[in-house]
């Protein structure tokens, strides 16, 4: 997303709840997040738990990613 993280933003987000749209669907279950209102990232994991998007879970993401978009050219994934 376009909108970058604002704490200022953030602090009206953690009294009225974050509003968190899917951003980028990495494979079928796992996806990143972004709120529409303070641009904060969260990307949920194999597990269901949401956890901020840092470079770590970038990498993963990355790496699950190209891993599914192989299987896809492949043939062992249809969908």
């Amino acid at each position: 997303m376009s909108n970058s993280f604002s704490p200022l933003k953030s602090v009206g987000c953690s009294i009225t709840k974050h509003k968190f749209k899917t951003s980028r669907i990495v494979n079928d279950r796992v996806e990143e997040l972004c709120c529409t209102k303070c641009g904060k990232q969260m990307t949920k994991t194999i597990y269901g738990d949401f956890v901020p998007l840092n470079d770590r879970y970038e990498q993963i993401n990355r790496a699950l990613n190209d891993v599914a978009q192989k299987r896809k050219r492949a043939g062992l994934i249809t969908a």
